[in-house]
């Protein structure tokens, strides 16, 4: 493991322990979260395995799982999200149904994109969930523009979380955003889950300071640095980043290092073990966020190893029926290609 990512291990900001104020109810559903995103992780791989899936790439999450839950639990109904394609559980977090989310990755007539697009190109906004895209950088600039939207209609208590990976953060897009949403103090919440690898492409290849949180320096904003298999310390910086938006003080940068442990996609599991050591990733997983997060409930004495079932049958239950009732709904017709595509309106009067 490379200098770079040692400093970044151990160089962690110090915030405040928000998750002092965590119930036992929260944290059982907190492990609760992290098992949805690893059994709805595994089972679109084995399904794309057995030719099920027959559509798309699956873009596996195995081993951020403190990310999505983490970063997402904090937030309120009134927050906003722009999550990206390895973030597929924070839809369901957010509001949406396990069914709907199965819907749009079988690509199904009645997921909410209507059968035009998989996977996580769909969005909420009454859920308070922004559609995304495949340019990532480009998350950010609609963010700001949601933020200036909420600002107009007088709702300044709403905070904005939005995705990316490290790779994105060379865009001219995140410069831009980033830059925009620090003038105006704009309530963003920026997640960067630095995975070590944009595709292919190493750490030490893509960013050339010792963080991807040093990038906040620029800015004249905070930027966290934390363990990103560590849902704790994934939770406590976000709630300081939330904090600091809902005072009005601006954005924040949270950067969660972790490690992707699959392949960029289940297309690339092959060729993910020639540019990646295999001494790398053993070492990381034995950091596996799921066993780390049970061992620390067990060792509270709060938990029985019976309350914390490896995975929870209720989560498993709820996949498969959503897996099932995707590939019963029907396919979207051929006359709806055209649909919503372009404004259909009456046009501007003369």
């Amino acid at each position: 493991m490379s200098t770079r990512v040692k400093n970044r291990m151990t160089d962690e900001e110090k915030v405040a322990r928000y998750r002092d104020r965590l119930t036992k109810e929260d944290l059982v559903e907190i492990y609760r979260r992290m098992w949805f995103a690893r059994v709805f992780d595994e089972t679109l791989y084995d399904l794309k395995k057995k030719g099920r899936l027959r559509r798309g790439n699956v873009y596996g999450s195995r081993g951020q799982e403190a990310i999505q839950v983490g970063t997402s639990y904090p937030l309120r109904p009134t927050d906003f999200v722009s999550p990206i394609h390895r973030d597929m559980p924070i839809f369901v977090f957010k509001g949406m149904t396990t069914r709907q989310v199965m819907c749009q990755v079988w690509g199904k007539a009645n997921a909410p994109s209507r059968g035009k697009d998989s996977w996580s190109h769909m969005g909420d906004l009454k859920l308070g969930i922004i559609h995304s895209t495949s340019m990532l950088g480009s998350t950010i600039p609609v963010a700001c523009g949601v933020a200036w939207a909420l600002r107009l209609d007088g709702k300044t208590d709403s905070v904005i979380m939005t995705y990316l990976g490290e790779g994105a953060t060379a865009t001219g897009a995140f410069h831009e955003g980033m830059n925009y949403a620090a003038v105006h103090k704009l309530p963003i919440i920026l997640i960067v889950e630095n995975n070590q690898y944009a595709y292919s492409t190493p750490i030490e290849l893509e960013v050339p300071t010792p963080r991807v949180a040093d990038r906040a320096l620029g800015y004249g904003i905070p930027g966290y640095t934390v363990d990103g298999n560590d849902v704790l310390e994934v939770y406590d910086a976000t709630c300081a980043a939330i904090e600091h938006a809902r005072a009005g003080r601006g954005p924040s940068i949270v950067e969660c290092v972790t490690y992707r442990l699959q392949g960029h996609a289940d297309h690339d599991e092959t060729r993910a073990r020639q540019y990646r050591p295999v001494e790398e990733i053993e070492m990381w997983e034995k950091r596996d966020p799921l066993p780390r997060f049970r061992e620390y409930l067990l060792s509270t004495g709060l938990f029985t190893e019976e309350e914390l079932p490896t995975p929870p049958p209720d989560v498993v239950a709820e996949i498969q029926d959503a897996v099932e009732y995707a590939i019963r709904s029907p396919d979207p017709e051929p006359h709806t290609a055209l649909e919503d595509i372009y404004d259909e309106g009456a046009g501007v009067s003369r």
